[in-house]
């Protein structure tokens, strides 16, 4: 199969671009994201729903260590393709950076289709601000943030690095550090998928919502996709890969064998998985 999704049936855009239609038994693996949370939230140190906006979901959790200081600080922006799952699903990701002395913080936002992607983008944006100007106050050093986000959360990411920041009266270069996993990077795919009859997604959101290249040359980005995703998956992620490249940028761009895109969120929360020593190693020395 050539890589161009306007020329697929509708059957091979939904195997392609749907995560819940390419891995039958993916409620499994939400269930599992929801008892290791639950239980990641029990045995770490953390303070829960922190608000950073006005709505009941602009809120998060931070997990870190008792009495950091200048600790690096690591945001994750969960996936859901906009419209489904939440930061407590993912708790279990902040057991790597705990151990390893960094504060993390786990970001919610409004939901399509009771807000616009073009509003979860600003909400994001006004998160990692939040972070920059509060991160202090529970330890952290806002001179050494590094973001991560998966599937949406990982288009939402990319969206952070074509902002320009300096209109914010924060620094130019805020974020030092990106890690994608498994991400949409074209939105406008999404307008011929079922899923859309939640997201509701129109053309020009999806238009106005496509990542481009970073605008502040960051120097640490990372890549992922699971080997087992479908080819129209990974493709998509070679894509966005390559345009970042193209524009004088470094990046390690990674395929991660035997992960499918539910699996990942189980395989990183375990420090001794290889990929994951990758990402510490960058929020530590970012």
């Amino acid at each position: 199969m050539d890589y161009n999704w306007k020329k697929l049936s509708q059957i091979e855009l939904e195997k392609n671009y749907n995560p819940r239609e390419s891995v039958a038994n993916f409620s499994n693996y939400i269930e599992e994201y929801k008892n290791i949370g639950k239980k990641s939230r029990e045995e770490l140190p953390c303070i829960l729903e922190v608000s950073y906006g006005h709505s009941p979901l602009q809120k998060v959790d931070i997990f870190g260590k008792k009495n950091l200081k200048k600790a690096n600080v690591h945001i994750f922006i969960h996936g859901g393709y906009w419209r489904a799952l939440d930061k407590s699903d993912h708790s279990q990701l902040a057991k790597p950076f705990v151990k390893e002395g960094i504060l993390y913080f786990s970001v919610n936002h409004d939901l399509c289709p009771n807000v616009s992607l073009s509003k979860i983008v600003q909400q994001i944006t006004n998160s990692i601000i939040w972070i920059y100007n509060n991160c202090e106050k529970y330890g952290g050093n806002p001179d050494k943030i590094s973001i991560s986000g998966h599937s949406a959360g990982a288009h939402l990411c990319a969206m952070m690095l074509s902002i320009d920041w300096s209109k914010f009266n924060v620094p130019t270069k805020i974020i030092k550090g990106v890690v994608l996993i498994s991400g949409i990077y074209e939105p406008e795919i999404v307008l011929n998928l079922s899923v859309n009859e939640e997201i509701k997604l129109s053309k020009q959101e999806a238009l106005r919502n496509t990542p481009t290249h970073p605008i502040n040359n960051i120097q640490n980005i990372l890549i992922c996709v699971g080997g087992e995703e479908p080819k129209g998956w990974i493709e998509q992620t070679k894509l966005y890969a390559k345009k970042i490249v193209n524009k004088g940028n470094n990046l390690d761009f990674s395929i991660l064998e035997k992960e499918n895109h539910f699996s990942l969120m189980i395989s990183f929360s375990n420090s001794n998985n290889t990929y994951v020593k990758k990402i510490i190693h960058m929020a530590k020395n970012i």
